[in-house]
């Protein structure tokens, strides 16, 4: 009988379970159970009714030595600030090495709504270390959670690439942002190719995207681009206007280098670069080339200021590795699509500075060009810049035939999200749908002089099968 009562111990049911279970003839105990001691009520009841929320990391400076974290409240927090402590596993160790204050911000959501929006930056950190960190004020905190900063050398490390989100961010993005963490929890960071959402003036839809993620975005930091949606005008906008910039939702919402052209406002946290172990990041917003419905008094003036302004980063770069972000492809896999304003403004420049790999957007398709150069397919070996197209939502678009020729691969009507590797010698390229199914793969091997030499091991596997 004592052993039949381990048994159903080891199961998690109690003795009163056990006893009623009991064979005939062995009568049940008729001893009550202990009544449960209560918990006792906490010397301090958190106030529960404005806890920080939509919280995102981010980069305003040297991701080595630093690391930015946003978050939303009900109301005003003017006491905000945040913690960061050392990464020990003793409570008794969590003591904060520093206390920076929030600063605040407020936007105009429309109908009477304000978002009340803070931010923190963490300085003096160490690279290459984790650490825990919270933000709140009182006793409204969130919960302690991690992040760490990069190597201040060129180290290998992976992030994750994610294409249009859109729609059904809460009910069917969340799917891919799932399966991308268990394929890559030690990214350091997440790049997302524009139209994060449908309507970014619509405030609802940034909660679903934050939501959407779950942990993961204040875990991981978040490095956007602007898509067309994301400009979108609210409905009340004055008739005739036309989309110049994001939402001031976008700015409360990421932080991002503030080192993009001058005297061009309407590209603040949209055009910008970011040097991350060996890998400068570069942001464009491709919307003043690709939309009709920008606004014309601006377009002109801000399309140039950002050529001008790419000719500069791209040409003082140090590292070994370049990637540009933009949202609309210069060469579109999506059916009725064609930039030829984009690729003017931007294939020469890509051309002249051998970008390695442009990341992109907006077809709702995935697909991944041959090594390009001057519009034209060239050898593994020559200078020439790789494209791709990637989509994380569940919207989907049918085949352009007008850029097939220069696809290496494409695939349709699937959910997808990158993980990309990169060390000072090799960049390596893996693309799954959201079941996990290895959907490309390819490496760019860098040479000591600095030429790239492009080896598909999808082609290759084409080749093997025929």
């Amino acid at each position: 009988m004592l052993t039949r009562l381990a048994f159903f111990l080891t199961l998690g049911l109690s003795a009163a379970t056990w006893a009623v279970a009991a064979p005939p003839g062995v009568p049940p105990s008729t001893e009550a159970p202990a009544a449960k001691p209560k918990d006792k009520p906490s010397a301090v009841a958190p106030a529960l009714t404005d806890l920080p929320r939509r919280i995102v990391l981010g980069w305003t400076g040297d991701p080595a030595h630093t690391m930015s974290v946003t978050w939303r409240t009900k109301g005003p927090s003017p006491a905000a600030k945040g913690q960061v402590a050392t990464f020990k596993a003793d409570p008794a160790e969590l003591k904060p090495l520093s206390e920076p204050a929030a600063t605040y911000s407020q936007a105009d959501l429309g109908g009477g709504k304000s978002a009340h929006q803070h931010r923190v930056t963490f300085q003096g950190l160490s690279p290459d270390t984790s650490y825990w960190y919270r933000v709140g004020e009182g006793d409204s905190w969130s919960e302690w959670t991690t992040f760490r900063t990069a190597s201040d050398k060129p180290e290998p490390f992976k992030f994750i690439y994610f294409g249009d989100a859109q729609n059904s961010i809460r009910s069917l993005w969340t799917r891919t942002v799932q399966q991308a963490f268990l394929a890559a929890p030690d990214a350091r960071f997440m790049v997302h190719a524009g139209d994060l959402v449908a309507e970014g003036w619509d405030d609802a839809l940034w909660g679903e995207w934050v939501q959407g993620q779950g942990f993961v975005a204040s875990r991981i930091p978040s490095l956007p681009c602007p898509g067309n949606h994301d400009e979108h005008l609210p409905k009340d906008a004055p008739a005739g206007a036309g989309p110049s910039t994001v939402h001031p939702i976008w700015h409360g919402m990421f932080t991002l280098p503030q080192n993009g052209p001058k005297d061009a406002p309407e590209l603040v946290d949209g055009a910008w670069y970011l040097d991350y172990q060996g890998v400068r990041f570069i942001s464009l917003d491709a919307n003043p080339y690709t939309e009709e419905a920008f606004d014309a008094a601006v377009k002109s003036r801000i399309a140039a200021k950002q050529v001008q302004w790419l000719e500069g980063v791209l040409g003082s770069n140090p590292n070994r590795w370049t990637i540009v972000i933009h949202h609309q492809p210069l060469y579109s896999a999506g059916k009725d699509r064609d930039y030829p304003e984009l690729r003017a403004a931007l294939l020469p420049l890509y051309d002249k500075y051998h970008v390695d790999l442009v990341l992109q957007g907006h077809d709702h398709i995935y697909g991944r060009t041959r090594k390009l150069a001057g519009g034209k397919t060239v050898g593994d070996g020559q200078p020439g810049t790789v494209y791709a197209i990637s989509v994380s939502g569940p919207k989907a678009y049918e085949l352009n035939p007008m850029n097939v020729a220069l696809m290496a691969i494409t695939r349709l009507h699937t959910q997808m999200y990158q993980v990309i590797t990169v060390a000072p010698d090799r960049l390596d390229f893996e693309a799954f749908s959201i079941t996990g199914e290895p959907v490309d793969r390819f490496e760019l091997r860098k040479s000591k002089a600095g030429a790239s030499t492009l080896v598909d091991q999808h082609q290759r596997s084409l080749a093997a099968a025929r």
